[in-house]
């Protein structure tokens, strides 16, 4: 038995061209926007800005820190971006331009497996970190965070920053959910 990647965009993988749910719409808006502005402060940083990240000379000062915190940033943004596809045509319909599978039907499985692991990391990642922050932040325990050595408006800004990120995991879920029901 051969597998091969087309039958992904099956002939009849789900309903296509219905409006996105209100509720849907804004959540793939809150995925997509969520994340930004912690690569804003990161690019931020690597400009040279006084952000108060103690290690911020680490990644100034070598290309491998610079191309680190910029792929970093573009995985970050392009993952983000993907969620718009959730309500929006390309998430139903490989664009036109695309080799060999440009005008196919995404298959809703496809989307949704993608999707739904992207959640599971999220919901891991960011809490792990907010869990370290505020336990170290709270001195339960001891331990490295980001915000050492930083004044209380750096944190703010670090905090502002990095918080809306926390609303990604939920919002990319909601979205996903929006996205079944509709191409159900």
């Amino acid at each position: 038995m051969s597998f091969r990647f087309a039958h992904l965009f099956a002939s009849s993988p789900g309903a296509v061209g219905r409006k996105p749910q209100r509720w849907a719409k804004a959540a793939c808006w809150i995925a997509f926007l969520s994340p930004l502005p912690s690569a804003c402060w990161r690019i931020a940083m690597l400009a040279g800005a006084d952000t108060g990240f103690a290690e911020a000379g680490v990644y100034r000062s070598s290309a491998s820190g610079v191309l680190y915190v910029l792929l970093l940033d573009a995985l970050q943004v392009g993952t983000a971006a993907l969620s718009l596809g959730l309500c929006c045509g390309w998430g139903e319909k490989v664009p036109k331009w695309v080799p060999r599978l440009g005008g196919k039907t995404v298959h809703r499985g496809l989307a949704a497996t993608v999707g739904g692991a992207g959640a599971l990391c999220l919901y891991f990642v960011v809490g792990v970190i907010a869990v370290r922050v505020i336990g170290v932040s709270a001195g339960f325990w001891e331990g490295w965070t980001p915000m050492a050595g930083m004044n209380s408006a750096q944190r703010a800004i670090l905090v502002a920053a990095y918080g809306p990120a926390v609303l990604w995991p939920f919002a990319l879920t909601v979205g996903l959910v929006g996205y079944w029901r509709r191409r159900g």
